[in-house]
């Protein structure tokens, strides 16, 4: 499980909005502070991110929370989004080629073009299948830290 820490910003009835900071690799680098691309990230990684999520726990605004996403997901997400339009297009491409052998580079270019677009819409089906059965949303793992509610504090002038 990918697991990070957040900040609820928000919370509505069961609903919170989690705000989490984006990291790379170079953060945990012992020799970002010297290679350039972690000095890259350092200037422009400061990326956050707000995050509706069903409050299971009944964090409360300001707590600090685990979210997380099983690895499994995210994996069979990023082999959809990548492999998948890649491969029909190429399917495409080999198959115009296949069954129409005298085929202009223009017709080519438009059969890969046609076999792209079939896999954006095969992720897009994809995307909205696992949307609706809710499986690749993030989850309230626990609560890390809550603050303390101070509500008067009173000194004395003795």
């Amino acid at each position: 499980m990918f697991v990070e820490v957040g900040q609820v910003v928000a919370a509505e009835g069961d609903t919170v909005w989690v705000q989490t900071q984006s990291k790379a690799g170079c953060s945990s680098c012992k020799v970002s502070s010297t290679c350039g691309s972690g000095i890259v990230n350092k200037a422009f990684s400061h990326k956050v991110f707000v995050t509706p999520l069903k409050n299971s726990l009944g964090a409360h605004i300001n707590d600090e929370v685990e979210v997380g996403i099983p690895e499994d997901l995210v994996l069979k997400a990023s082999l959809v989004v990548y492999l998948f339009p890649l491969l029909c297009l190429i399917l495409a491409l080999t198959l115009s080629s296949l069954f129409l052998p005298n085929l202009t580079e223009l017709a080519s270019i438009v059969s890969a073009v046609i076999g792209l677009t079939v896999g954006f819409l095969g992720v897009r089906w994809f995307a909205n299948r696992q949307s609706a059965q809710q499986q690749l949303e993030p989850v309230l793992l626990k609560i890390v830290k809550r603050p303390i509610a101070v509500t008067q504090v009173v000194t004395s002038s003795d």
